[in-house]
């Protein structure tokens, strides 16, 4: 591979004026194997030459290399300082990749920023896996802080957290069947295994009331936030997700045999979402039911019918998955999503900004490091204990 040829080929592409013949070009030379020195020795000196870009440089080529490689034969044109300041970000976090798009005609320079620099005092650390657990006489569990093991009996069912931090139950026999409530604060998440082998993952600021134990014709648990369930198959005893109201909403059902799907019901998002992703689900709300196929989801608001579409799955699921991922994000969007993760309060100075957001990012970083990606795009923010003001 030649370095200068692919120094004019990634100049060609940061500057979006590759023609057809050198997008194909650039895409067969970076879809042969990898040659991360080559891509450094290329990506360096062009981010370098740019102002206000210099200090954005980090080690993280490879994650760089995947990111192009990705989008170099893409059809979507970007706007020529979007794509450097793509590139920039690329470089300034491990684990990162973000492309970011503006409605406003011209993008900001990033010499015109302010990045965050937060003392450590001032940052805030990512949620981690905590929960509160309230057993049916209403006495409560830390699991976060519980030891590794046996928690408790529930009648003839066993509570236990193993070795994974994940809570369990263990039903020796037929039990007088009594209700458990998970629930995970702003900054938590957990795993539950429910007593027929079903998995669930509860996000951050949500809670699942479920029984002890199963039994007659259905399994019925409640679910108020969100969480991904990966329900095991019982024909005979179909699982069912009873979305508790927001306010001023009819509830909603979610009727399963056995399948892979995400719930999304927040008080403050605009609306709840079910997305599915194996296996088949039929969402009731008032006298409508609708059925889902894979990779479709389903979504109502107060005053709006079922309405199903097709799906992003992996963004669905990114949290569960440890990841930020948006697709043309509004900044409320993004930030609801911080809010509940980081436990943070947002406050808007100067009205919401109108940038759109779109890429991926690990969840495990501080917020520090999230919001000098963002700013990229032109979006200021300031971190004061555990407020983001958002400028």
């Amino acid at each position: 591979m030649s370095t200068d040829r692919l120094s004019y080929l990634l100049r060609q592409y940061l500057e979006d004026s590759l023609t057809k013949e050198e997008q194909d070009e650039l895409d067969h030379l970076l879809r042969q194997e990898p040659h991360f020195g080559e891509m450094r020795t290329a990506l360096e000196p062009l981010i370098a030459r740019q102002p206000g870009l210099a200090d954005y440089q980090q080690e993280d080529w490879e994650y760089l290399f995947k990111k192009i490689q990705t989008r170099a034969s893409a059809p979507a044109r970007v706007h020529r300082m979007t794509r450097w300041m793509a590139a920039a970000a690329l470089l300034l976090l491990a684990g990162s990749s973000w492309l970011l798009y503006s409605r406003h005609i011209g993008v900001k320079s990033v010499a015109t920023t302010s990045p965050v620099h937060p003392s450590a005092a001032q940052d805030v650390v990512p949620g981690s896996n905590k929960a509160t657990l309230t057993l049916a006489d209403n006495s409560t569990i830390n699991l976060d802080e519980a030891k590794n093991g046996v928690l408790g009996r529930q009648g003839n069912t066993q509570l236990v957290k193993n070795k994974d931090g994940q809570l369990t139950y263990h039903a020796t026999s037929a039990s007088p069947i009594t209700y458990n409530l998970l629930t995970t604060p702003r900054g938590g998440q957990y795993q539950l295994l429910l007593p027929d082998g079903s998995k669930v993952w509860l996000n951050a600021a949500s809670s699942l009331r479920y029984p002890t134990c199963f039994s007659g014709h259905d399994r019925v648990v409640e679910l108020q936030g969100e969480a991904y369930f990966e329900i095991a198959h019982n024909a005979s005893m179909p699982f069912k997700v009873s979305v508790l109201s927001q306010k001023g909403q009819a509830p909603a059902e979610i009727e399963v045999l056995g399948t892979h799907f995400n719930v999304k019901a927040y008080a403050d998002e605009p609306a709840v979402r079910t997305t599915l992703l194996e296996g088949s689900v039929r969402v009731r709300k008032g006298g409508a039911a609708l059925p889902l196929q894979p990779g479709q989801q389903a979504s109502w608001t107060s005053t709006t019918d079922i309405e199903v579409a097709a799906a992003d799955v992996e963004e669905a699921i990114a949290w569960k998955n440890g990841l930020f991922m948006f697709d043309k994000a509004t900044v409320e969007d993004v930030m609801r999503q911080l809010s509940r993760w980081y436990d943070v309060e947002v406050v808007y100075t100067n009205g919401i900004p109108k940038d759109l957001f779109h890429g991926e990012m690990y969840r495990n970083v501080n917020v520090s490091r999230v919001l000098k990606v963002l700013e990229i795009s032109g979006v200021h923010f300031t971190v004061e204990g555990k407020k983001i003001f958002v400028q």
